[in-house]
Parts: C-alpha cells; structure tokens; sequence
C-alpha cells in the first residue's frame, strides 16, 4: 500500500490530519481535497509545503 498521512502546519506546529490519504488533489485557488482509503473526504485550505514519500508524509501548510 502507497498511502501517506497528511498533516497540516498551523502556527508553525504539525497536526496530523488524515491518516491514510489515498489522494491530495488540487482544486480551486489554494484548496485541496483529501480522500481517505475508507472513502473520508476532507478539504483543507492550503498550500503544499513538503511531499515526503519516503516517509509516507505529506505537509500542507494553512492559509
């Protein structure tokens, strides 16, 4: 399995805030869509800090 978990940085502290993402997809200005592998959608508003696929970690940071 390829899944990552996506944390969200807000006041310069990580908060893990999906694990298991199945998929970040951009859409609209600066919004992201979230999809879990158990069909969870989020959508976050944010821009992309890091994708770390080694780790399984992708950061995202608020706006």
């Amino acid at each position: 399995m390829c899944e990552s978990n996506v944390y969200l940085i807000k006041d310069q502290e990580e908060k893990l805030i999906m694990e298991n993402a199945a998929s970040v997809t951009p859409f609209d200005k600066d919004f992201f869509l979230i999809k879990g592998i158990l069909g969870e959608r989020l959508e976050v508003k944010a821009t992309l800090e890091d994708i770390n696929l080694m780790r399984n970690k992708i950061l995202l940071k608020a706006m």
